[in-house]
């Protein structure tokens, strides 16, 4: 999948690459494969939703192009059989479609009804599950999940079985409870999508609920620089300090803009009763202390339970919030009933300090190995022991 913030949506074409493997280990791309599009990509996860032999996508999109906070367009991608994929979302879902801006997305069945939902999470945005209906064509979201009132900056999901019922519960990596915003249900964090100045071009605006007011996040000199219409109104410190973006730009203006909140920043196990509705859990105190961005589910001890290796970190805010740099990656011991252990790293020998992108399971030869990738360095291997 394709992506980038070097081109300005409207100048640009991204064609996503399918490589045909020959059987020997040569592959060959197939230009026609996919349809063009112009967002960002974030994950591509297959499954033959309709059952009719060949594997299915899902691509979620982070977001558009140079213009964050706006929901991007995602997309369900129908194989023809032969690797060549129609998209098929405005037939099928457009919840889909402007679901949100997604950074993570799995498929599993978790209502029971032996076939598998999409589940999809993202940045200001709740997790939504989509179930297919052979009868309709249709993908419809589930309700009642416990999960969309809790809108984060999720970053990755997994499921897995956490506690031997034979159900698939869900592990959901968020940003943590370390970060500088620290939001929850009665003070959100929002993000306000307007063109403030009438200069014609999108603005994004970051405010926090103090005593229910929306207040904003940064400083005076950075709003004024942004916005220099604001200067004469709010020539002191004292007179910006006690504005909300209400009495900043206009009740008028405020009203018409787009709106996305974040309200829940801990990372959780969310345990399935089965129906597809989730008891939440939230994970170790020292996994909420930077994000989680990668999530590995594994059986580490041989006890056949669904152990978690996770990684994290976030380098590239900016220095009023500081970096997420609080996780050395985590390795989570099950207990069987769904909780987790913690496991040191002095005593689980794994020890990250990068930012972390991605973990997967490889099994060689010489044993098991847990391959890390990091953001700008290098990859990491480590080699499971009995």
């Amino acid at each position: 999948m394709a992506g980038g913030n070097n081109i300005q949506p409207n100048e640009r074409e991204i064609q996503h690459r399918l490589y045909k493997n020959d059987g020997k280990g040569n592959f060959t791309i197939d230009g026609a494969a996919f349809p063009n599009n112009d967002m960002n990509i974030s994950v591509a996860v297959n499954y033959d939703y309709d059952g009719d032999g060949d594997e299915d996508l899902f691509v979620g999109s982070r977001s558009v192009p140079y213009n964050y906070g706006m929901s991007p367009q995602s997309y369900l991608y129908n194989n023809d059989g032969q690797g060549h994929f129609t998209d098929v979302t405005d037939k099928l879902s457009p919840g889909i479609k402007n679901a949100g801006m997604i950074t993570g997305a799995v498929w599993a069945d978790v209502n029971g009804d032996k076939q598998k939902e999409l589940v999809i999470t993202g940045e200001w945005m709740s997790t939504k599950i989509f179930s297919y209906s052979k009868s309709t064509n249709k993908f419809d979201a589930l309700k009642e999940t416990n999960l969309e009132d809790k809108e984060g900056w999720w970053q990755s999901i997994a499921a897995t079985d956490v506690n031997g019922d034979g159900k698939m519960d869900l592990i959901i990596g968020n940003i943590g409870e370390n970060f500088y915003l620290r939001p929850d249900k009665e003070h959100p964090a929002k993000l306000w999508l307007n063109d403030f100045d009438n200069n014609g071009t999108a603005e994004q605006f970051l405010t926090r609920t103090i005593g229910s007011k929306d207040m904003p996040v940064f400083l005076k000199r950075e709003i004024t620089d942004q916005f220099p219409g604001l200067k004469k109104e709010n020539l002191k410190h004292s007179d910006y300090a006690t504005k909300t973006i209400q009495d900043l730009f206009g009740k008028e203006v405020i009203e018409k803009s787009k709106q996305k909140t974040f309200n829940y920043c801990k990372s959780i196990v969310a345990v399935n009763d089965g129906q597809g509705h989730f008891t939440v859990q939230p994970l170790p105190y020292m996994v909420q202390l930077s994000s989680v961005n990668a999530i590995a589910v594994t059986d580490l001890n041989e006890d056949n339970k669904a152990d978690l290796v996770l990684g994290g970190n976030m380098f590239e805010f900016p220095p009023q919030f500081g970096r997420l740099d609080g996780s050395y990656g985590h390795v989570l011991l099950n207990d069987g009933r769904g909780s987790y252990t913690w496991t040191a790293p002095k005593l689980s020998g794994m020890s990250i300090r990068g930012a972390v992108k991605d973990i997967k399971e490889i099994a060689t030869k010489q044993g098991r190995i847990i391959l890390v990738m990091q953001n700008n360095d290098k990859p990491l291997m480590y080699q499971l022991k009995k």
